[in-house]
């Protein structure tokens, strides 16, 4: 008991905020289960669709040899859930908005960053949740991990750092759009681009070079390619650094940066 009284004594206020927030938003999501039964299902039901439909493409040219579909694809559904999935923080921070909880946290001594950091965490929780449920569901398709424990904790890791990424990209819509069902096809309209401009479904080198060049600059791309890396045991050093410094280089893009925009010197009047 004592212990725990020091603990509690040397924790900042700005840790208590930061646990209380990720407190309120994982029980606001627990309070719509319906809501939490779709968005931890849907990835299944599109993995089970997905590699029916286009199992195809394992016979064309240009799919990696000894690679079946099912292999190829969990690790990119995983990306690509991380990414849908990112949609319902921009739903949240523009409910937020319309309710004046936000408001209400601006006139909080409370530092402007915590709510997003929370967000953030509740969405890693989450996604650690799908994470586990594909792989459940890639299991009794036919999937296997051909990588090793390094390989699956290097997955992990850039999953966490993708959902962050994509929860600060969607969040900034929410925060700037403000209606939940606007926020909702503008999401959509920055999603699919995410998802279908990469080799989740198909090999880059089955699309037009302009994919290609696109699918550089695609952060879902790159983690795309080391989760599947990771997935059959092959990933380098390089692809792994490569899908985590640009799902950073987004977060600093969408968090950071219009943060510097905000601030303006001020001047001394003589």
């Amino acid at each position: 008991m004592n212990a725990m009284l020091v603990a509690d004594a040397t924790r900042s206020p700005v840790t208590d905020q930061l646990i209380a927030l990720v407190v309120r938003n994982l029980r606001t999501s627990a309070r719509v289960p319906q809501l939490l039964m779709f968005s931890l299902t849907m990835p299944m039901a599109m993995l089970v669709l997905f590699s029916q439909v286009f199992r195809s493409v394992a016979a064309g040219p240009g799919f990696p040899t000894g690679v079946s579909y099912i292999d190829f694809l969990t690790p990119a559904m995983l990306a690509v859930s991380t990414v849908m999935a990112g949609t319902n923080a921009g739903v949240s921070a523009a409910i937020d908005h319309t309710n004046g909880l936000r408001d209400r946290f601006a006139a909080l001594p409370m530092r402007s960053w915590l709510p997003g950091l929370a967000r953030t965490i509740n969405e890693a929780v989450f996604t650690l949740a799908r994470a586990a449920l594909l792989g459940v569901a890639a299991l009794a398709l036919g999937f296997r991990f051909h990588g090793n424990l390094g390989d699956a904790v290097a997955a992990l890791v850039v999953l966490v750092v993708l959902a962050a990424a994509m929860s600060a990209l969607f969040g900034r819509i929410g925060d700037r759009l403000r209606r939940p069902d606007v926020v909702q096809f503008a999401g959509m309209m920055v999603m699919m681009p995410l998802m279908f401009v990469s080799s989740a479904f198909a090999p880059l080198d089955t699309m037009p070079g302009w994919m290609k060049v696109a699918a550089t600059l695609n952060p879902v791309a790159h983690a795309a390619d080391a989760l599947r890396g990771h997935v059959l045991g092959a990933a380098t050093v390089g692809d792994t650094v490569t899908a985590i410094i640009a799902a950073i280089a987004l977060w600093v893009l969408v968090t950071i940066v219009p943060s510097l925009g905000q601030f303006r010197p001020t001047t001394v009047s003589k």
